[in-house]
Protein backbone atom coordinates (compact mmCIF):
# COMPACT_ATOMS: atom_id res chain seq x y z
CA UNK A 1 0.00 0.00 0.00
CA UNK A 2 1.30 3.50 -1.05
CA UNK A 3 1.88 5.80 1.56
CA UNK A 4 1.11 9.78 0.69
CA UNK A 5 3.15 12.31 1.70
CA UNK A 6 1.39 15.56 3.53
CA UNK A 7 3.20 18.83 3.15
CA UNK A 8 3.24 21.16 6.42
CA UNK A 9 -0.27 22.92 6.58
CA UNK A 10 -0.55 26.56 7.29
CA UNK A 11 -2.01 27.56 10.92
CA UNK A 12 -3.52 30.80 9.48
CA UNK A 13 -5.61 29.46 6.30
CA UNK A 14 -5.02 25.75 6.66
CA UNK A 15 -2.97 26.26 3.14
CA UNK A 16 0.14 23.86 2.51
CA UNK A 17 1.83 26.79 0.46
CA UNK A 18 3.01 28.50 3.26
CA UNK A 19 6.44 31.22 2.90
CA UNK A 20 8.53 28.76 4.79
CA UNK A 21 7.62 25.66 3.15
CA UNK A 22 7.52 27.40 -0.20
CA UNK A 23 11.21 28.73 0.26
CA UNK A 24 12.50 25.23 1.28
CA UNK A 25 10.76 23.64 -2.09
CA UNK A 26 12.13 26.55 -4.10
CA UNK A 27 15.63 25.71 -2.38
CA UNK A 28 15.45 21.93 -3.16
CA UNK A 29 14.45 22.32 -6.30
CA UNK A 30 17.03 24.71 -7.56
CA UNK A 31 19.97 22.43 -5.81
CA UNK A 32 18.39 19.30 -7.44
CA UNK A 33 18.55 20.91 -10.88
CA UNK A 34 21.54 22.20 -10.22
CA UNK A 35 23.04 18.63 -9.59
CA UNK A 36 21.11 17.11 -12.49
CA UNK A 37 22.08 19.65 -15.30
CA UNK A 38 25.66 18.24 -15.11
CA UNK A 39 28.21 16.07 -13.29
CA UNK A 40 31.01 17.76 -14.53
CA UNK A 41 32.70 21.48 -14.50
CA UNK A 42 30.44 24.43 -15.71
CA UNK A 43 32.38 25.91 -18.46
CA UNK A 44 31.69 29.77 -19.18
CA UNK A 45 31.62 30.77 -22.87
CA UNK A 46 32.08 34.03 -24.19
CA UNK A 47 31.29 34.05 -28.16
CA UNK A 48 32.35 36.30 -30.10
CA UNK A 49 31.64 35.92 -34.20
CA UNK A 50 35.68 35.90 -34.76
CA UNK A 51 36.80 34.31 -31.53
CA UNK A 52 35.62 32.92 -28.05
CA UNK A 53 36.85 32.25 -24.63
CA UNK A 54 36.03 30.10 -22.02
CA UNK A 55 36.43 28.83 -18.52
CA UNK A 56 36.20 25.91 -16.57
CA UNK A 57 34.88 25.81 -13.05
CA UNK A 58 34.95 23.25 -10.19
CA UNK A 59 32.32 23.00 -7.66
CA UNK A 60 28.72 24.05 -7.00
CA UNK A 61 28.97 27.13 -5.02
CA UNK A 62 29.49 30.52 -7.02
CA UNK A 63 30.99 31.99 -4.19
CA UNK A 64 34.07 29.31 -3.51
CA UNK A 65 33.86 27.75 -6.90
CA UNK A 66 36.85 28.09 -8.50
CA UNK A 67 38.49 28.26 -12.46
CA UNK A 68 40.86 25.27 -12.93
CA UNK A 69 41.40 25.93 -16.59
CA UNK A 70 40.74 28.74 -19.39
CA UNK A 71 41.03 29.19 -22.85
CA UNK A 72 41.44 32.67 -24.24
CA UNK A 73 40.45 34.30 -27.73
CA UNK A 74 40.68 30.90 -29.53
CA UNK A 75 39.26 31.01 -33.53
CA UNK A 76 35.42 30.17 -33.95
CA UNK A 77 36.18 27.75 -36.56
CA UNK A 78 37.99 25.62 -34.24
CA UNK A 79 34.84 25.31 -31.52
CA UNK A 80 34.27 21.74 -32.68
CA UNK A 81 37.68 20.81 -32.12
CA UNK A 82 37.85 22.29 -28.72
CA UNK A 83 34.35 20.97 -28.00
CA UNK A 84 36.16 17.47 -28.37
CA UNK A 85 38.21 18.10 -25.64
CA UNK A 86 36.20 19.01 -23.06
CA UNK A 87 35.56 15.63 -20.15
CA UNK A 88 31.95 13.92 -20.17
CA UNK A 89 29.50 16.03 -18.01
CA UNK A 90 30.86 19.06 -18.53
CA UNK A 91 28.35 21.82 -18.88
CA UNK A 92 28.60 24.88 -21.31
CA UNK A 93 26.79 28.31 -20.06
CA UNK A 94 26.31 30.51 -22.63
CA UNK A 95 24.71 34.42 -23.14
CA UNK A 96 21.84 34.84 -25.25
CA UNK A 97 23.53 36.81 -28.60
CA UNK A 98 23.25 37.22 -32.37
CA UNK A 99 25.17 33.78 -33.37
CA UNK A 100 24.41 31.72 -29.72
CA UNK A 101 21.87 29.63 -31.07
CA UNK A 102 24.07 28.33 -33.97
CA UNK A 103 26.88 27.90 -31.58
CA UNK A 104 24.90 25.39 -29.32
CA UNK A 105 23.55 23.45 -32.48
CA UNK A 106 27.84 23.27 -32.97
CA UNK A 107 28.27 22.01 -29.58
CA UNK A 108 25.70 19.78 -29.17
CA UNK A 109 26.45 17.40 -32.19
CA UNK A 110 29.67 16.94 -30.18
CA UNK A 111 27.82 15.49 -27.64
CA UNK A 112 27.76 18.96 -25.44
CA UNK A 113 25.37 20.05 -22.92
CA UNK A 114 25.04 23.54 -23.33
CA UNK A 115 22.18 26.03 -21.25
CA UNK A 116 21.96 29.83 -22.51
CA UNK A 117 21.05 32.61 -19.82
CA UNK A 118 19.08 35.89 -20.50
CA UNK A 119 20.92 38.59 -21.93
CA UNK A 120 19.52 41.26 -19.74
CA UNK A 121 19.42 39.89 -16.34
CA UNK A 122 23.10 38.31 -17.29
CA UNK A 123 24.67 41.14 -18.73
CA UNK A 124 23.79 43.44 -15.77
CA UNK A 125 25.68 41.13 -13.01
CA UNK A 126 28.94 40.90 -14.87
CA UNK A 127 29.73 44.32 -15.26
CA UNK A 128 32.34 45.50 -12.89
CA UNK A 129 35.05 47.80 -13.26
CA UNK A 130 37.44 44.96 -15.09
CA UNK A 131 36.03 43.24 -18.37
CA UNK A 132 37.71 41.28 -20.82
CA UNK A 133 36.48 38.25 -22.93
CA UNK A 134 38.49 35.75 -19.84
CA UNK A 135 37.06 37.45 -17.46
CA UNK A 136 33.81 37.34 -18.82
CA UNK A 137 33.90 33.93 -19.15
CA UNK A 138 34.27 33.44 -15.59
CA UNK A 139 31.34 35.37 -14.54
CA UNK A 140 28.90 33.71 -17.11
CA UNK A 141 29.35 30.08 -14.89
CA UNK A 142 29.18 32.37 -11.40
CA UNK A 143 26.20 33.66 -12.65
CA UNK A 144 24.51 30.28 -13.68
CA UNK A 145 26.09 28.84 -10.30
CA UNK A 146 23.91 31.65 -8.60
CA UNK A 147 20.69 31.14 -10.52
CA UNK A 148 20.20 34.74 -10.82
CA UNK A 149 19.73 34.88 -14.56
CA UNK A 150 17.38 32.27 -16.22
CA UNK A 151 18.07 30.05 -19.13
CA UNK A 152 16.29 30.84 -22.07
CA UNK A 153 14.81 28.01 -24.23
CA UNK A 154 16.91 27.07 -27.16
CA UNK A 155 14.68 27.07 -30.91
CA UNK A 156 15.06 24.33 -32.82
CA UNK A 157 15.92 24.87 -36.55
CA UNK A 158 12.55 25.45 -37.97
CA UNK A 159 11.21 27.95 -34.98
CA UNK A 160 15.07 29.69 -36.41
CA UNK A 161 14.32 30.02 -39.81
CA UNK A 162 10.95 31.23 -39.08
CA UNK A 163 11.90 34.23 -37.10
CA UNK A 164 14.72 34.71 -39.25
CA UNK A 165 11.81 35.03 -42.17
CA UNK A 166 9.16 37.15 -39.55
CA UNK A 167 12.51 39.85 -38.83
CA UNK A 168 12.86 40.12 -42.46
CA UNK A 169 9.04 40.70 -42.99
CA UNK A 170 8.83 43.34 -40.11
CA UNK A 171 11.96 45.09 -41.66
CA UNK A 172 10.41 45.07 -45.10
CA UNK A 173 7.32 46.98 -43.45
CA UNK A 174 9.59 49.18 -41.59
CA UNK A 175 11.46 50.43 -44.79
CA UNK A 176 8.35 50.44 -46.58
CA UNK A 177 6.59 52.65 -44.35
CA UNK A 178 9.50 54.86 -43.35
CA UNK A 179 10.15 55.48 -47.56
CA UNK A 180 6.33 56.20 -47.78
CA UNK A 181 6.52 58.69 -45.30
CA UNK A 182 10.11 60.42 -46.42
CA UNK A 183 8.46 60.88 -49.71
CA UNK A 184 4.77 62.36 -48.55
CA UNK A 185 7.19 64.94 -46.49
CA UNK A 186 9.23 65.58 -49.56
CA UNK A 187 5.84 66.34 -51.36
CA UNK A 188 4.18 68.24 -48.53
CA UNK A 189 7.25 70.62 -48.54
CA UNK A 190 6.86 71.43 -51.98
CA UNK A 191 2.93 72.43 -51.26
CA UNK A 192 1.93 69.12 -52.55
CA UNK A 193 -0.92 67.00 -51.11
CA UNK A 194 -1.86 63.61 -52.71
CA UNK A 195 -5.63 62.92 -52.52
CA UNK A 196 -7.15 59.92 -51.10
CA UNK A 197 -7.09 56.94 -52.45
CA UNK A 198 -3.31 57.44 -54.24
CA UNK A 199 -1.63 54.10 -54.70
CA UNK A 200 2.59 55.24 -54.38
CA UNK A 201 3.56 51.45 -55.45
CA UNK A 202 1.12 51.53 -58.35
CA UNK A 203 1.86 53.07 -61.71
CA UNK A 204 -1.16 55.45 -61.53
CA UNK A 205 -0.10 56.81 -58.11
CA UNK A 206 3.82 56.89 -59.29
CA UNK A 207 2.44 58.92 -62.74
CA UNK A 208 0.57 61.26 -60.32
CA UNK A 209 3.29 61.93 -57.96
CA UNK A 210 5.89 62.69 -61.30
CA UNK A 211 3.30 64.97 -62.85
CA UNK A 212 2.17 66.43 -59.88
CA UNK A 213 4.98 69.50 -60.83
CA UNK A 214 7.42 70.78 -62.78
CA UNK A 215 10.60 68.73 -61.23
CA UNK A 216 14.03 69.87 -61.43
CA UNK A 217 16.16 67.28 -63.11
CA UNK A 218 17.75 67.01 -59.53
CA UNK A 219 14.70 66.83 -57.62
CA UNK A 220 13.19 64.35 -60.14
CA UNK A 221 16.18 62.15 -59.46
CA UNK A 222 15.42 61.90 -55.51
CA UNK A 223 11.61 61.73 -57.01
CA UNK A 224 12.32 58.88 -58.56
CA UNK A 225 14.88 57.00 -56.60
CA UNK A 226 12.13 57.02 -53.24
CA UNK A 227 9.41 55.41 -55.68
CA UNK A 228 12.06 52.72 -56.80
CA UNK A 229 12.87 51.97 -53.32
CA UNK A 230 9.48 52.25 -51.62
CA UNK A 231 8.35 49.33 -54.65
CA UNK A 232 10.92 47.60 -54.19
CA UNK A 233 10.36 47.22 -50.29
CA UNK A 234 6.97 46.65 -51.24
CA UNK A 235 7.25 44.04 -53.19
CA UNK A 236 9.62 42.18 -50.28
CA UNK A 237 6.91 42.63 -48.01
CA UNK A 238 4.49 40.90 -50.09
CA UNK A 239 6.28 38.09 -51.37
CA UNK A 240 7.53 37.54 -47.39
CA UNK A 241 3.87 37.54 -46.53
CA UNK A 242 3.16 35.19 -49.69
CA UNK A 243 5.77 32.70 -47.70
CA UNK A 244 4.29 32.52 -44.47
CA UNK A 245 0.71 32.30 -45.93
CA UNK A 246 2.05 29.35 -47.68
CA UNK A 247 3.76 28.06 -44.34
CA UNK A 248 0.84 28.75 -42.10
CA UNK A 249 -1.76 26.98 -44.76
CA UNK A 250 0.56 23.80 -45.22
CA UNK A 251 0.60 23.18 -41.25
CA UNK A 252 -2.49 21.53 -39.98
CA UNK A 253 -1.30 22.73 -36.03
CA UNK A 254 -1.11 26.20 -37.71
CA UNK A 255 -3.85 26.80 -39.57
CA UNK A 256 -6.26 26.39 -36.96
CA UNK A 257 -4.88 29.90 -35.75
CA UNK A 258 -6.65 31.40 -37.87
CA UNK A 259 -10.13 30.93 -36.33
CA UNK A 260 -9.30 33.41 -33.50
CA UNK A 261 -10.71 36.58 -34.33
CA UNK A 262 -8.34 39.33 -36.06
CA UNK A 263 -5.90 36.40 -36.49
CA UNK A 264 -4.50 35.58 -40.13
CA UNK A 265 -1.46 34.27 -41.55
CA UNK A 266 0.92 36.70 -40.34
CA UNK A 267 -0.35 36.49 -36.92
CA UNK A 268 -0.19 32.72 -36.84
CA UNK A 269 2.99 32.63 -38.87
CA UNK A 270 4.51 34.95 -36.18
CA UNK A 271 3.05 32.75 -32.72
CA UNK A 272 4.74 30.12 -34.46
CA UNK A 273 8.06 31.81 -34.58
CA UNK A 274 7.97 33.51 -31.03
CA UNK A 275 6.34 30.97 -29.32
CA UNK A 276 7.86 27.59 -30.75
CA UNK A 277 7.36 24.70 -28.89
CA UNK A 278 3.79 25.29 -26.79
CA UNK A 279 4.90 22.55 -24.27
CA UNK A 280 7.21 24.51 -22.66
CA UNK A 281 4.27 26.86 -20.96
CA UNK A 282 2.84 24.53 -18.16
CA UNK A 283 -0.48 27.03 -18.33
CA UNK A 284 -1.79 30.36 -20.19
CA UNK A 285 -0.44 32.63 -17.37
CA UNK A 286 3.20 31.52 -18.59
CA UNK A 287 2.36 32.51 -21.82
CA UNK A 288 0.76 35.27 -21.18
CA UNK A 289 4.08 36.78 -18.62
CA UNK A 290 6.10 35.50 -21.83
CA UNK A 291 4.51 37.96 -24.32
CA UNK A 292 4.70 41.25 -21.53
CA UNK A 293 1.44 41.17 -21.15
CA UNK A 294 0.73 40.36 -17.48
CA UNK A 295 -0.06 43.47 -15.16
CA UNK A 296 3.05 45.00 -13.32
CA UNK A 297 3.06 44.49 -9.33
CA UNK A 298 4.58 47.29 -7.63
CA UNK A 299 3.57 47.34 -4.07
CA UNK A 300 5.26 48.48 -0.41
CA UNK A 301 3.49 48.79 2.45
CA UNK A 302 0.00 49.53 2.36
CA UNK A 303 -0.69 49.60 -1.69
CA UNK A 304 0.96 50.10 -4.72
CA UNK A 305 3.70 52.85 -6.01
CA UNK A 306 3.02 54.74 -8.82
CA UNK A 307 0.60 53.71 -11.92
CA UNK A 308 0.29 49.93 -13.19
CA UNK A 309 0.52 49.14 -16.28
CA UNK A 310 1.97 46.53 -18.75
CA UNK A 311 5.66 45.11 -17.37
CA UNK A 312 8.39 46.30 -19.52
CA UNK A 313 9.73 42.85 -21.03
CA UNK A 314 8.24 39.76 -23.20
CA UNK A 315 8.17 39.79 -26.99
CA UNK A 316 7.55 43.14 -27.81
CA UNK A 317 7.25 42.15 -31.85
CA UNK A 318 4.44 39.22 -31.31
CA UNK A 319 2.99 41.69 -28.35
CA UNK A 320 2.55 44.30 -31.31
CA UNK A 321 0.90 42.17 -33.32
CA UNK A 322 -1.69 40.89 -30.87
CA UNK A 323 -2.45 44.22 -29.78
CA UNK A 324 -3.71 45.19 -33.35
CA UNK A 325 -5.62 42.07 -33.42
CA UNK A 326 -7.14 43.60 -29.99
CA UNK A 327 -8.13 46.94 -31.63
CA UNK A 328 -9.62 44.92 -34.77
CA UNK A 329 -11.90 42.51 -31.68
CA UNK A 330 -12.79 46.05 -30.02
CA UNK A 331 -14.58 47.62 -33.42
CA UNK A 332 -16.44 44.30 -34.33
CA UNK A 333 -19.61 44.82 -33.33
CA UNK A 334 -20.79 41.00 -33.84
CA UNK A 335 -18.40 39.60 -31.36
CA UNK A 336 -18.25 39.24 -28.05
CA UNK A 337 -14.97 40.73 -27.04
CA UNK A 338 -16.65 44.07 -28.48
CA UNK A 339 -19.11 44.43 -25.44
CA UNK A 340 -17.05 42.86 -22.72
CA UNK A 341 -14.12 45.26 -24.14
CA UNK A 342 -16.25 48.74 -24.04
CA UNK A 343 -17.67 47.67 -20.88
CA UNK A 344 -14.25 46.71 -19.27
CA UNK A 345 -13.37 50.88 -20.96
CA UNK A 346 -15.95 52.26 -19.59
CA UNK A 347 -15.32 50.97 -15.97
CA UNK A 348 -11.95 51.62 -16.23
CA UNK A 349 -11.93 54.88 -18.00
CA UNK A 350 -8.91 53.94 -20.57
CA UNK A 351 -9.34 52.26 -23.61
CA UNK A 352 -5.76 51.14 -24.00
CA UNK A 353 -6.22 48.69 -20.62
CA UNK A 354 -9.33 47.18 -22.66
CA UNK A 355 -7.06 46.68 -25.52
CA UNK A 356 -4.35 44.84 -23.39
CA UNK A 357 -6.95 42.79 -21.50
CA UNK A 358 -8.61 41.48 -24.77
CA UNK A 359 -5.14 40.85 -26.36
CA UNK A 360 -4.94 38.74 -22.78
CA UNK A 361 -7.59 36.49 -23.90
CA UNK A 362 -6.31 36.23 -27.37
CA UNK A 363 -3.73 34.77 -25.81
CA UNK A 364 -5.08 32.84 -23.34
CA UNK A 365 -6.93 31.13 -26.67
CA UNK A 366 -3.75 31.06 -28.38
CA UNK A 367 -2.49 28.38 -25.50
CA UNK A 368 -5.27 26.30 -25.72
CA UNK A 369 -5.42 26.09 -29.44
CA UNK A 370 -1.62 25.18 -29.71
CA UNK A 371 -2.85 22.39 -26.92
CA UNK A 372 -5.53 20.93 -29.21
CA UNK A 373 -7.86 22.28 -25.91
CA UNK A 374 -10.00 24.36 -28.38
CA UNK A 375 -13.72 24.22 -28.66
CA UNK A 376 -14.34 21.60 -31.62
CA UNK A 377 -15.32 23.89 -35.36
CA UNK A 378 -18.48 22.30 -36.22
CA UNK A 379 -19.03 24.54 -39.32
CA UNK A 380 -17.24 27.34 -41.37
CA UNK A 381 -18.36 30.55 -40.72
CA UNK A 382 -18.48 33.17 -43.43
CA UNK A 383 -15.55 35.31 -41.67
CA UNK A 384 -13.54 32.35 -41.47
CA UNK A 385 -14.50 31.49 -45.26
CA UNK A 386 -13.06 35.19 -45.69
CA UNK A 387 -9.74 34.34 -44.29
CA UNK A 388 -9.14 31.45 -45.80
CA UNK A 389 -10.24 33.22 -49.29
CA UNK A 390 -7.50 36.18 -48.49
CA UNK A 391 -4.92 33.36 -47.16
CA UNK A 392 -5.11 32.30 -51.23
CA UNK A 393 -5.19 35.21 -53.08
CA UNK A 394 -1.62 36.07 -50.86
CA UNK A 395 -0.19 32.52 -51.76
CA UNK A 396 -0.98 33.18 -55.42
CA UNK A 397 -2.98 30.92 -58.02
CA UNK A 398 0.69 30.10 -59.67
CA UNK A 399 2.17 28.46 -56.15
CA UNK A 400 -1.56 26.90 -55.31
CA UNK A 401 -0.66 24.78 -58.78
CA UNK A 402 2.46 24.22 -58.23
CA UNK A 403 1.59 22.92 -55.20
CA UNK A 404 -0.53 20.49 -57.11
CA UNK A 405 -4.28 22.11 -56.31
CA UNK A 406 -6.63 22.27 -59.54
CA UNK A 407 -8.02 26.09 -58.60
CA UNK A 408 -7.79 28.00 -55.30
CA UNK A 409 -11.36 26.36 -54.87
CA UNK A 410 -9.61 23.06 -54.52
CA UNK A 411 -7.24 24.51 -52.18
CA UNK A 412 -9.84 25.95 -49.75
CA UNK A 413 -12.13 23.50 -49.49
CA UNK A 414 -9.43 21.15 -48.41
CA UNK A 415 -8.71 23.62 -45.35
CA UNK A 416 -12.11 23.69 -44.70
CA UNK A 417 -11.68 20.01 -44.07
CA UNK A 418 -8.11 19.85 -41.95
CA UNK A 419 -10.20 22.81 -39.83
CA UNK A 420 -13.12 20.47 -39.43
CA UNK A 421 -10.97 17.58 -38.75
CA UNK A 422 -8.31 18.92 -36.38
CA UNK A 423 -10.58 20.88 -34.27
Amino acid sequence: MERKLRMPECNVCACPRTAAFKEAKGNYLMKEQKESAASGRIIGLDLHPDVFSAAALSGRDPATAKPVQQWDRLASDQLEAWAKTLVAGDLVVLEASGNTFECCERLQRCGVSTVVLESQRAGQIRKTYCANDRVDAVKLARIYLSGLAQPVWQPDAATRERREVLHAYRKAVTTATRTRNRLKSFLSDHGIRLKPGVRLVQASGQKTVRESRAWSPLQLVLVEQMLEELKLADERRDRLSAVMAQEVAADPKLLPLVRLLGVRHIIAFAIAAVVGDITRFANPKKLVAYLGLAPTVDQSGNGPRGQQGLVTFGRGDLRALLTQSAQNALNQRSSPLHTWGWKLCLRKAHKNVAIAAIARKLTVSIWYMLRGLFTPLHHIDASLRVKLAKIATTIGLKTIRHLGYKSKVAFIEEKHQWLLNTA
